[in-house]
């Protein structure tokens, strides 16, 4: 019983600040937004529609985890993991970027293995800590930018 209601609170966890994550990043990626008319505009629209495939696949281990569907995990973990390891997802050529993107595409190899191997409670922590990476990254990101337009 202790188990089921520790599971039952990790999973309340994830689905809070999973759900106020996909809100603020939707406002981050959103095609709403006027798009910017400098050289780079067409690589920040290709990134943002890739970054788009990850917040799905997200919601889809999201609703595998709430549903106990193991197949969904993996669905949702395998997109991450090739993703993770596609060119597009390296925006930037700096040590840190680096350690970020290791450290991501382990998380997200050790979603899938929970996933196939139907560990849901694994499966959640790898999820959280998959999540928690991305806020991590897209900080440094964002602080790396700023830095950089200052310049």
């Amino acid at each position: 019983m202790s188990n089921k209601f520790g599971l039952f609170f990790v999973l309340a966890a994830v689905v809070l600040t999973s759900g106020w994550y996909l809100v603020e990043a939707n406002k981050a990626f959103s095609d709403d937004k006027p798009k910017k008319e400098v050289p780079d505009a067409k690589r920040d629209l290709e990134q943002s529609t890739f970054m788009r495939k990850k917040l799905e696949a997200s919601g889809q281990i999201l609703e595998g985890l709430t549903t106990e569907n193991s197949e969904l995990i993996a669905k949702g973990a395998k997109i991450l993991v090739e993703l993770s390891a596609a060119e597009k997802f390296q925006v930037q050529h700096d040590v840190m970027y680096r350690q970020f993107s290791g450290e991501f595409q382990r998380t997200a190899k050790g979603l899938l293995d929970a996933g196939e191997k139907k560990n849901f409670d694994l499966a959640a922590l790898k999820w959280m800590d998959a999540t928690m990476k991305c806020l991590e990254c897209h900080k440094f990101v964002r602080g790396a930018r700023i830095a950089d337009s200052a310049q």
